[in-house]
């Protein structure tokens, strides 16, 4: 069975971890020592093994996934010593292979794989690139994986990685905005989540139309819907969303 080991141990790592053995995963996990309390807690919580330092995890590893900040991803790399049977993991937002490969070894196979929190839950869209059967596999454990063969695609849809956290503030404020004596909280969390997910996954299974179609499908002369969204659209609700991916696409280009 191959082996896996983490350099940096950090959320990321975590919530991969912890997701990946819920879903069955159960091949041996190496950790590196940093942040030795993440590392203990994943030992001892989920059946994995931290080493006594970074090489010990690339010396005993046929997969390894570097999970550090992107500020100290290549010269983390440039100080271990890799052979060319290993496969690297990049789970760094903002390094491209080519950069990768100019701190490790010709011939080492290089993956880059974007897992997001819903990981620990199971749901993860983990896109990838470039497609690796191995890599494909681990994070079906935790989510779907999503491979494209095209780096340029992987960079824009990395973008996506941080739209996910921007989803969590809307569900709060329209959770604040609808509870009350006529709501419970609780009823309205359920409702908002269940909303969402239930959009996500209509859009999903209707693959000959857009979502912008469904929403004017749903939101038709006379309905309420179509009262708030009119509203939303009036007050460009939605380009501020715009503006924040667009944003991204720029950082994330003058990085590569």
């Amino acid at each position: 069975m191959q082996t896996i080991g983490f350099i940096g141990v950090g959320a990321l790592t975590l919530y991969s971890i912890k997701g990946v053995r819920a879903g069955g995963y159960q091949g041996p996990v190496l950790l590196s020592p940093r942040n030795r309390e993440k590392s203990e807690y994943l030992a001892i919580n989920y059946n994995c093994e931290v080493q006594p330092d970074n090489q010990s995890v690339v010396s005993n590893s046929d997969y390894i996934v570097i999970a550090t900040r992107p500020a100290d991803c290549l010269e983390t790399l440039g100080s271990l010593e890799f052979n060319a049977n290993q496969t690297l993991i990049s789970v760094v937002a903002g390094i491209d292979i080519e950069q990768l490969r100019s701190a490790v070894p010709a011939e080492l196979e290089i993956v880059r794989a974007m897992p997001v929190s819903s990981a620990e839950a199971g749901a993860s869209p983990t896109l990838i690139y470039p497609d690796n059967a191995f890599v494909s596999e681990f994070f079906n454990s935790c989510g779907t994986s999503i491979v494209t063969d095209n780096e340029t695609y992987f960079n824009q849809g990395s973008v996506l990685a941080c739209v996910y956290c921007w989803f969590f503030p809307l569900f709060q404020e329209l959770i604040q905005t609808t509870q009350g004596p006529e709501l419970p909280k609780e009823l309205s969390a359920q409702l908002v989540m269940g909303m969402a997910k239930g959009a996500a996954e209509l859009a999903l299974s209707s693959k000959e139309i857009s979502p912008a179609e469904i929403a004017s499908g749903i939101a038709t002369e006379g309905t309420f819907s179509k009262l708030g969204l009119d509203l939303l659209k009036q007050q460009s609700a939605f380009e501020p969303w715009r503006e924040a991916c667009i944003l991204l696409q720029k950082k994330l280009a003058a990085n590569n």
